[in-house]
């Protein structure tokens, strides 16, 4: 299953890349000197960006579904990530966020909204350094999740931290008529928290596996397309770190996928009153 993780990983990331790129293209031609929104054919094209990345993962879960293959609903079997590769990979995705919330500490002192920031900040913190605690107790020798309690924090902090940054997000766009200079990053928030509150569903032994392969494919496409915004680098950090996280979920789940056994045909009655199994 390497291989498909990586083909279909490849696949989410470009559609992150076209995405963002698109946005940036938007940000720079469908605005005008004021900051209104201007006609513009980016603002169709960056709709059909993220209605075609959509379609194409959707079809990832078809062909999947079509081939008998399921994402184990237990949180070892699901996410299970043993090797020194996967362990460095866990914790630079962790890092990499808690270095964002360091940063947006140290540069959004003087703004209005700085209280909220900074709670949106530790928030970051606690949730890159909990990422790779929660993953590496999926590797139990015993595959079985010793402390559930802690697994359901540390998949509850991002949850909380994507909340938070919402209301940040509406506070600080409640008079802008201009709803095409927050939609994107509003839809990267929305999409962040519910991909994460998907993946909390392995820790609380309640997920609807697809829904939640899906949701997280669309969370690392739009966190990386809403990297086009500006707003602070240590917000830029924290969402670059949330596709980072997503996207080894994703490659997670694809890997420790299995296929259905299956069940043998059973003839019909034979004359002498037995059945015969094929």
């Amino acid at each position: 299953m390497q291989k498909r993780s990586l083909e279909i990983s490849c696949y989410v990331c470009g559609a992150g890349a076209f995405g963002v790129f698109f946005r940036w293209l938007q940000d720079q031609m469908a605005f005008d000197d004021a900051g209104l929104a201007e006609r513009s054919v980016f603002n169709y094209l960056v709709p059909l960006v993220i209605l075609a990345s959509a379609l194409l993962f959707n079809r990832f879960i078809e062909q999947a579904r079509s081939e008998k293959l399921y994402i184990p609903t237990d949180f070892c079997q699901a996410l299970k990530n043993e090797g020194k590769l996967f362990a460095i990979a866990r914790w630079a995705c962790g890092l990499v966020m808690a270095l964002g919330g360091v940063v947006l500490i140290a540069t959004s002192e003087t703004d209005q909204d700085a209280e909220l920031l900074l709670v949106l900040a530790l928030l970051a913190i606690a949730s890159g350094l909990s990422y790779p605690l929660v993953l590496g107790s999926a590797n139990d020798k015993y595959g079985k999740l010793r402390h559930p309690a802690l697994a359901c924090l540390g998949t509850t902090l991002p949850i909380v931290l994507y909340a938070l940054w919402l209301i940040i997000c509406y506070k600080q766009n409640a008079l802008n008529s201009v709803i095409w200079s927050y939609l994107i990053e509003m839809m990267a928030i929305i999409t962040a928290m519910m991909a994460f509150f998907r993946a909390a569903g392995f820790a609380y032994g309640a997920v609807k596996t697809w829904q939640s392969f899906f949701t997280i494919m669309m969370g690392v496409m739009m966190c990386v397309m809403a990297l086009a915004d500006d707003r602070y680098m240590g917000m830029h950090i924290i969402m670059l770190g949330a596709a980072m996280q997503l996207l080894l979920y994703e490659w997670l789940m694809i890997m420790n996928m299995q296929k259905k056994a299956v069940k043998p045909k059973v003839e019909k009655p034979s004359e002498d009153g037995f059945e015969r199994l094929r």
